[in-house]
């Protein structure tokens, strides 16, 4: 019988992307190593390996991902199944909803804080096309929950996409509305910042102006993207008055510097004419910035304005 040593040499040894996909299913299917586990999973989710896969391939990924949700205790961290499971959610078969199931529902706290959060959202993303009213339901659960991860702010980055697939956008509303601002203040801004960005061109007006409002007076940058990338993306000329009081208020220049250049690089005339408005009225210390901004713009009257910046600036 080849042995597990034997099978991981002829893996290292393996050339093409077939060949190093049948190398590292054979290894898969026999060994327990942490190692062994850690490099066939590590190669089959390389691209090139992950694009050969189909179903054919699905009994020993299957098989592996049954064993640890069988024993979590052999994958404490659950990131055995995440990588399982990324493969069975590229090979797309619609039996394995049941795995997607065990994955939304697993939670790993090493001591108090949750290390699965990677294995949610790509169970969730696995079980939107197949389930996908279900998939509506645990995606809203994931948009407050306290066990979002401060890295990456999965599983809930995942879920407003399942909601926005499903033009499911109640959810994300409700979510600005009471817990956007404490995710956003405990360093998630980012998912705030997508939630706000997420809501679609016909969201009524006077509403978003409130969570503007509401927003600006948090005044975290990664959330107040959002608005910005909102009403420049979608061309929100309603809402073009909010977006230059957002950007001339926030204390952080990173973000002032960010809604200028968007401004700029959007080649929208009226966002333009408000930017060399602004520039003309800029405080000093912001001078560098509007310069930034205005060296990127198309609008006709953008060299004459760029000239005085400068020579302000000295």
């Amino acid at each position: 019988m080849t042995t597990q040593a034997a099978l991981y040499d002829a893996l290292r040894r393996a050339a093409g992307a077939e060949e190093k996909r049948d190398r590292a299913l054979a290894l898969l299917s026999k060994t327990g190593s942490r190692q062994y586990l850690d490099e066939t999973l590590r190669i089959l989710n390389t691209r090139a390996v992950r694009k050969t896969l189909d179903d054919s391939h699905r009994p020993v990924l299957r098989e592996k991902a049954l064993g640890f949700y069988a024993e979590p205790k052999r994958d404490k961290a659950g990131m055995l199944r995440e990588s399982l499971t990324r493969l069975l959610v590229r090979i797309e078969h619609h039996d394995d909803i049941d795995l997607y199931r065990l994955g939304v529902e697993t939670y790993h706290l090493q001591p108090v804080d949750d290390v699965a959060q990677n294995l949610r959202a790509v169970a969730l993303a696995g079980m939107a096309p197949i389930e996908p009213a279900l998939a509506c339901l645990y995606a809203t659960r994931f948009l407050s929950e306290p066990h979002t991860s401060v890295f990456n702010c999965e599983p809930a980055m995942t879920a407003i996409d399942v909601l926005v697939a499903s033009n499911q956008r109640l959810p994300i509303y409700q979510f600005l509305l009471r817990d956007g601002g404490r995710m956003a203040a405990s360093g998630r801004g980012e998912l705030t910042g997508k939630a706000l960005e997420s809501l679609g061109a016909d969201f009524p007006v006077p509403l978003y102006e409130q969570l503007i409002a509401q927003y600006q007076k948090l005044d975290q940058p990664t959330a107040s993207m959002g608005i910005i990338n909102c009403i420049v993306d979608g061309r929100r000329s309603a809402l073009y008055e909010r977006l230059e009081d957002l950007i001339r208020d926030t204390r952080d220049a990173d973000l002032r510097r960010y809604g200028l250049v968007m401004m700029a690089a959007a080649r929208d005339d009226a966002l333009s004419a408000r930017l060399l408005r602004m520039s003309r009225l800029a405080r000093q210390e912001d001078i560098p910035l509007f310069i930034e901004a205005l060296e990127i713009c198309q609008h006709r009257e953008r060299d004459e304005t760029l000239a005085q910046m400068k020579r302000r600036l000295g």
